[in-house]
């Protein structure tokens, strides 16, 4: 990996946006210490689980980085309503017209030269088979980015639709996500939309804005990524698994071109296979609010 971009990986992913963020790294470390600056508990519904701030109900918010590869489109992922043509860059095999657990907002990075992420999961969900309650059924781990096989990409992919199980009405769609994604939610009586799709974001001299706001609109290939999510872990009959709730990637640092070439069509890219008041000088200090801590689940 280039100096640059290794600088840069380096920094953002210990950087706090706000004062309650915890480096991802320093919160799995941790659990192997006396004082684990976070806990895996119990969430409302009786087959999630959510990490912690320790000794607290609140969700912890962490923060990693990362040199971005691929994305579905911001603000629709793998949702294509009614007769409405799929994005062209969204693969046949990915696309859902109906809510529900397969749709979902999808960002992965890079991990062919940066394999700290596959580390860092090995290590937290070690640890979250050894909480009391946890899989009592001893399913399997899923399959999908276990990082058994050889994978050159992570994968965060949040569910854009979350189960809707009272008897009262479907609760009105929120006001910020995508009309296709209302229109899925009102014609559900199973699920309800998310009412937290990720904010997609950059630096641009010096100020942190919407994407569709800055010179380069879209992420591009190579680069580096500041990302912000809470992290939990789901059990079904057959298998558990993670779900990295993703709320930000904030593009921090434009692609050096030089080690990462873009990909055209005459050379494809081979690589293998809420606040908003965010900080992107110094970490915060103590004395900012705290209100914006996420509500127990």
């Amino acid at each position: 990996m280039d100096p640059e971009t290794h600088a840069a990986l380096h920094h953002w992913k210990m950087h706090r946006y706000q004062y309650h963020h915890i480096p991802f790294a320093d919160a799995v470390r941790s659990l192997s210490t006396k004082k684990p600056l976070i806990e895996i508990k119990r969430a409302s519904r009786p087959n999630e689980w959510i990490a912690c701030y320790t000794g607290t109900s609140n969700p912890a918010v962490m923060t990693y980085a990362g040199v971005f590869s691929e994305a579905e489109p911001y603000d629709t992922g793998n949702l294509v309503w009614g007769n409405n043509e799929p994005p062209p860059d969204l693969e046949e095999s990915r696309i859902t017209h109906f809510a529900g657990f397969k749709a979902s907002y999808s960002f992965a990075i890079e991990t062919y030269h940066d394999r700290e992420i596959w580390e860092l999961q090995r290590d937290v969900e070690e640890y979250v088979v050894t909480v009391p309650g946890f899989n009592i059924g001893r399913v399997p781990r899923l399959e999908w980015q276990n990082g058994h096989l050889a994978m050159m990409r992570f994968f965060m992919r949040v569910p854009m639709f979350f189960p809707h199980q009272t008897r009262g009405p479907q609760p009105r769609a929120p006001d910020s996500v995508h009309p296709w994604v209302k229109a899925a939610h009102a014609k559900s009586r199973t699920h309800r939309a998310n009412p937290r799709p990720p904010k997609v974001r950059a630096i641009e001299n010096g100020v942190l804005r919407p994407i569709a706001e800055c010179a380069q609109k879209k992420l591009e290939y190579g680069d580096v990524v500041g990302l912000v999510f809470t992290l939990g872990f789901t059990e079904t009959p057959t298998s558990w698994s993670p779900v990295y709730m993703l709320s930000d990637v904030i593009r921090v640092m434009r692609a050096n071109r030089d080690a990462f070439p873009a990909p055209t069509e005459e050379q494809p890219d081979e690589t293998p296979a809420y606040s908003d008041d965010f900080s992107i000088t110094d970490t915060p200090s103590r004395t900012s609010s705290m209100s914006f801590l996420p509500q127990s689940y």
